[in-house]
């Protein structure tokens, strides 16, 4: 890379992304029940994959930020239109193959993980964005064609003040304050206690190697369980999870509790597009661009409020104090009203 970005060079160009894809969540979610899915996605995926190569052609931060918000801008579309499609295609079972979809979040994280650092040390840093973007030129033809609605409809607004739709926003973005300030601080908590490095980066992975799991097994849960009594259970137990955080050192012991947060943080993460479908009905994508923007601002707000803890309490009352905003989520919750 022809520059070196700082932490908080590198801070800044995170949020800024945040910032691009936030911004197009009610747009994306409202032309997406308006238009067809497939070309919703296959526009999304090209955008990504232009900013893709600006990044690797990036020579300045100032560049990397503008490839940066031009890339959120272009995610932002994927997944109502995602919500949607599994809407249209899936009636019958939705949760079970919203559980199939949902294995993409943590896969993605373990993929790039093993595969990122391989590919920059051995060919280029610069051959990492080259990949991503031919991956995305090639999904985005393959998604072309696939429909939704052959005739555009109306746009509707009205979902915006509806009460399901504003408590789902609501919970979500409690939650999301705890996943993201856990993503971003888990692994300087661990070396803080004195765990080496190695163990620290076991640790955290397993958040995501467990959700590998959960997120198919999701669909048969909420068949079995419920939908509103699996989510609110599921962030119960990731909340108690995370009080454990703050009690316990010894590695092993957190390599469990890890495991075990990622089994239900991956529960919850198709939970949520389930009530989605089942709150938005029709307009499913409409109340996903509505509720995302929501969840995804808890990526900007979490890490500032974070920062705000750890400076003035410490890393241990970080986690005290964010298992309680996740049982505020999980009763925020409870007050969604569903028929099931």
């Amino acid at each position: 890379m022809p520059f070196k970005p700082n932490v908080q060079e590198e801070a800044l160009a995170f949020a800024i992304f945040f910032v691009g894809y936030v911004s197009v969540q009610i747009p994306a979610g409202l032309l997406s029940d308006k238009y067809s899915g497939g070309t919703i996605i296959f526009l999304s995926l090209f955008g990504l994959s232009i900013a893709s190569i600006i990044s690797a052609y990036s020579k300045s931060i100032t560049q990397e930020y503008l490839a940066s918000i031009f890339m959120g801008i272009s995610a932002g579309w994927i997944y109502p239109a995602s919500i949607n499609i599994m809407n249209q295609y899936y009636k019958e079972e939705t949760p079970i193959y919203i559980g199939y979809y949902s294995i993409s979040w943590p896969l993605a994280i373990i993929v790039s993980g093993s595969i990122l650092p391989t590919v920059s040390s051995t060919v280029g840093w610069q051959w990492g964005y080259y990949g991503s973007a031919l991956l995305s030129i090639t999904i985005a033809f393959m998604a072309l064609p696939l429909r939704t609605k052959g005739k555009p409809r109306k746009i509707e607004f009205k979902v915006l003040k509806e009460r399901n739709v504003i408590l789902l926003s609501l919970g979500g973005l409690i939650f999301f304050l705890t996943y993201w300030s856990i993503t971003l601080y888990a692994f300087k908590y661990f070396i803080s206690i004195g765990i080496n490095p190695v163990w620290a980066g076991l640790i955290f992975s397993t958040m995501a190697i467990s959700g590998l799991f959960s997120s198919p097994l999701s669909g048969f849960i909420v068949n079995r369980m419920g939908l509103k009594r699996s989510i609110v259970l599921s962030i119960t137990f990731y909340g108690i999870l995370v009080l454990i955080f703050s009690l316990v050192m010894n590695p092993i012991t957190l390599i469990i509790v890890s495991l075990l947060m990622g089994f239900f943080r991956f529960l919850i993460t198709p939970s949520n597009s389930n009530l989605i479908i089942v709150i938005g009905k029709d307009r499913s994508a409409s109340v996903s661009g509505i509720s995302n923007m929501f969840w995804q601002s808890s990526g900007i707000i979490g890490p500032v409020l974070s920062s705000m803890i750890i400076f003035l309490f410490g890393f241990r009352s970080l986690w005290v104090i964010f298992s309680f905003i996740t049982f505020m989520a999980a009763y925020v919750y409870r007050s969604i009203s569903i028929t099931e």
